[in-house]
């Protein structure tokens, strides 16, 4: 029988952020051994083992080496984020493994982390990066989190999120859209976290616009049928999956990673324009501009829609992304891949 393997991880120990989201996943569905937890001081923290460090973001060095030494990790998972760039040298030092989850914009962009094994979410990602040990893995959603409830209504639902940097949900094609539609009984949820992106108003009585933070992750899908997430780029959008394990349909582009996840073409918007963004962190990423006749196009389509069927189908495609999906085991495949990162190299 194989020794076990000591997996830790660096995230924020809440599930109101999506970090915290996937480190809580990684936490349960891995069988993580210890956790550095890094403090969010919005958001907070949570205790959700023993074997777990608390830190100030970013953590300092010293802060890293205690935590190898304390718990010895064989390995250490971490997303792309401003708190992971000392662990690189400090595991070194240790011999701990580490394998990064690098955002879609970071790998277009060619800016690869030095971690051990870093893994790509999406197939276009995984073609064209050329770090020797590419791996291609999913990130799963862990349904545990989210509620599933069969739509029956019509109301849209643009869940912006932090995504306010350039607009990258497109948020105001979405007003701009629905405005056109002539139907007085449809409606659209403007969502945001953290300030609404310029220009994203309007003076439709349809429209409701909700700015406030929400304590559980379910929570952010529970009003609303239909998800439209015109996202022009995206770097994990666990969204899309989010929205379709609460059983929304989600209108989303076609284009990676987003494609990734929605797999039914009716619900994907071919861009009318794809160039190349420069703008603040984000370097030279593919931005997918989605038009707004197609886009309400589509809307006026989805208006008449039957969606409790779409729900079931929404759900569907979730539950077969998921940890607990019986098609593809992908827990043993995210194991077999760490067994062998920490094993064979």
């Amino acid at each position: 029988m194989a020794n076990p393997i000591k997996i830790g991880i660096v995230t924020y120990t809440n599930t109101a952020s999506g970090i915290g989201v996937f480190g809580w996943e990684f936490w349960k569905y891995l069988g993580v051994d210890s956790i550095l937890s890094i403090n969010a001081s919005i958001k907070g923290q949570e205790k959700w083992t023993d074997r777990q460090i608390t830190s100030r973001r970013p953590p300092s060095k010293e802060t890293i080496r205690y935590y190898l030494k304390k718990y010895s990790p064989d390995v250490v998972l971490f997303l792309e984020t401003p708190f992971s760039t000392a662990l690189f040298t400090e595991a070194l030092e240790t011999g701990t493994k580490t394998i990064g989850i690098p955002m879609h914009e970071t790998i277009s962009a060619g800016r690869l982390n030095p971690a051990d094994l870093m893994i790509c979410t999406c197939q276009e990602a995984w073609r064209k990066a050329t770090h020797k040990n590419r791996k291609m893995l999913f990130l799963p959603i862990g349904l545990k989190l989210f509620k599933y409830r069969e739509r029956t209504g019509h109301t849209f639902v643009c869940n912006i999120g932090y995504g306010g940097v350039n607009d990258r949900r497109q948020s105001v094609k979405v007003i701009k859209a629905f405005e056109r539609l002539i139907d007085p009984k449809a409606r659209l949820i403007m969502r945001c976290q953290h300030g609404f992106p310029v220009g994203c108003r309007s003076f439709d009585s349809r429209i409701t616009f909700d700015e406030k933070d929400y304590p559980n992750p379910s929570d952010i899908y529970e009003e609303g049928d239909i998800s439209i997430l015109p996202i022009a780029y995206g770097g994990y959008e666990r969204s899309i999956l989010e929205s379709m394990a609460s059983g929304m349909p989600c209108l989303t582009m076609d284009a990676d990673p987003m494609n990734q996840y929605q797999h039914n073409p009716d619900f994907l918007l071919k861009p009318s324009r794809v160039y190349k963004l420069t703008h603040q962190w984000v370097i030279d990423t593919y931005d997918n501009e989605v038009g707004e006749e197609d886009l309400n196009r589509k809307m006026q389509w989805l208006l008449k829609i039957n969606t409790a069927k779409y729900s079931r189908e929404a759900r569907a495609q979730a539950v077969a992304q998921s940890w607990e999906s019986e098609d593809i085991d992908y827990k043993a495949t995210w194991m077999k891949a760490i067994r062998d990162l920490v094993e064979c190299w």
